[in-house]
């Protein structure tokens, strides 16, 4: 999509694995007033040990790094991170900026310079570290997915060239569709033959995955970059050095003329998915706290409607599929209290059971848990039909192939049930797909992005119609029934369980029937 966000960019000659996907697909523009703008979200993507972390230590703190890791101490959270340096949970830290000019905190405490830069700030710019490492893959794909970043920032070190991480991330950012500019660091310890190898691998791998390299040199180049990058075609180059400063200053500049659109919340236009079950309000949850004196407190993202202190919403689904009834007692936004957010921003919500039967655990959360409104009558599925593109795999890929979705927050593994009219897929195939998922019911929207893996194989698809369970239409039960009989008549017939209800008591154990010839010994 080009800059504006409403036309289609010209890409490279035969497009790429995924743009069958959007055919027909459009952005509708919501309103400003009820979409976050101020903030923009960037995620730091990158092999391992090849300073991102750094990098966020001093983008945030306007200092330099020694070259023996002070710059992402301030970053890194667990002491077996701190010990070896290498980023094992997602964390996001905040910069701030009045006008062109960046907020520095002074204070100390990390909550306190969270407090300063917000209020002194016009607008703010989210970086989440992701990991680098292989075996952490699933948690940056989660933070890919789940995090609903604006734009990716992938880290290159010069001196480490183009490793398989560093391809495997590219690929799955091109796959979801994530506009990305590259930083190569640590250009001052590198040899120059080196240093242009590199570059080169990196531009011949980005124009694989139909991305156009864009070295930014120099100041005049930075805002055309920022325009550019929107098409999710230019991927803007830097060339950056955090001990000696070079480039740093360029790659500010480029991130402070970033502008959040809401393409990722406003998608509502391909006339092949059909928008369904649909709620008013929808809180995907990717954190979950428990805090003294306050309780379980929910992290995430609000993709739809706004979110309000007091409000009565639902959670779940849980392991049954049930949703159970809440109330939002505080709100929380960049970790200052606020009364109310809207779409696209991302805030945690101290929450209580309203159920006096069902408590609030942390133990009854599990990876794809949401918030909808207390009204809306939105149900979780099982079964589910994608429009999918095979991006990898090394033979061919046949009903009953089960790799992990990970769609949003939601990461289970499905069944391909069903494949419209081929008997296989292979690598480039694009088809009709029809998943079921494997050991409970998710809470997902039509027309959203998800992103398959089984080993190396990966696929892209984009939910075009859900299919609620076969007892979600159950008659009600009659007056006077107790809501264990309802449960018990939901149960029977696989739907969902009635709000608050808890699960049937398990059938008491029968003794099994006496072969026949034991009964004939007995007569």
């Amino acid at each position: 999509r080009d800059a504006a966000g409403g036309g289609v960019a010209g890409g490279a000659e035969g497009g790429d694995a995924e743009d069958g996907l959007e055919e027909g697909g459009g952005v509708v523009e919501l309103d400003p007033d009820a979409f976050e703008t101020t903030d923009v979200r960037v995620a730091l993507l990158g092999n391992v040990d090849s300073g991102k972390s750094t990098l966020i230590g001093v983008l945030t703190g306007a200092m330099l790094d020694d070259g023996r890791g002070s710059a992402r101490s301030t970053v890194l959270r667990h002491r077996h991170e701190q010990e070896n340096g290498r980023t094992s949970a997602v964390t996001v830290e905040i910069m701030g900026y009045r006008g062109d000019e960046q907020v520095v905190p002074q204070a100390r405490h990390h909550a306190q310079r969270w407090a300063e830069v917000v209020q002194n700030s016009e607008r703010s710019i989210t970086l989440i570290d992701l990991c680098g490492h292989e075996k952490y893959l699933k948690t940056t794909v989660f933070g890919l997915t789940g995090m609903m970043p604006d734009f990716a920032l992938l880290v290159v070190g010069s001196n480490m060239g183009v490793q398989r991480m560093t391809r495997e991330h590219i690929t799955i950012a091109s796959a979801l569709r994530i506009p990305m500019a590259v930083c190569v660091t640590k250009i001052d310890i590198c040899p120059q033959p080196v240093l242009k190898q590199t570059r080169k691998a990196l531009a011949k791998f980005l124009r694989a995955n139909g991305k156009m390299p864009y070295p930014v040199k120099d100041a005049s180049q930075v805002e055309a970059a920022a325009d550019a990058i929107v098409s999710d075609r230019v991927t803007p180059v830097f060339a950056i050095s955090s001990v000696s400063g070079m480039g740093v200053d360029l790659l500010r500049s480029f991130l402070v003329k970033l502008k959040r659109t809401s393409r990722a919340f406003g998608d509502r236009g391909d006339p092949e998915v059909s928008y369904d079950n649909t709620p008013s309000v929808y809180f995907p949850i990717d954190g979950v706290y428990e805090v003294r004196g306050v309780g379980i407190v929910v992290g995430g993202t609000l993709m739809q409607g706004r979110a309000r202190v007091n409000q009565e919403m639902q959670l779940g689904p849980d392991r049954a599929g049930n949703f159970v009834p809440v109330l939002v007692r505080s709100i929380e936004c960049r970790r200052q209290s606020v009364r109310e957010v809207k779409t696209g921003q991302s805030a945690t919500m101290a929450i209580r059971s309203l159920n006096r039967r069902v408590s609030v655990k942390r133990s009854t959360f599990r990876k794809g848990m949401a918030l909808i409104d207390g009204r809306d009558t939105s149900r979780p599925v099982r079964e589910f039909e994608a429009s999918v593109v095979i991006l990898h795999h090394s033979t061919t890929i046949c009903p009953g192939y089960q790799p992990v979705i990970h769609c949003g927050v939601v990461r289970q593994a499905a069944e391909m049930i069903a494949i419209r009219g081929r008997e296989s897929l292979k690598t480039g195939e694009r088809a009709r797909v029809r998943f079921r998922f494997m050991y409970f019911a998710e809470f997902i929207l039509p027309g959203t992005t998800f992103l398959f893996r089984e080993g190396r194989a990966k696929g892209l698809g984009k939910i075009t119609c859900v299919y609620p369970p076969t007892g979600a239409a159950l008659p009600a039960p009659p007056a006077g029934a107790s809501a264990a009989a309802a449960a018990a008549s939901a149960a029977a017939g696989g739907g969902v369980l009635p709000l608050g209800a808890a699960p049937p008591p398990p059938a008491a154990a029968t003794a099994p029937a006496a072969p026949q010839h034991a009964q004939a010994r007995a007569s």
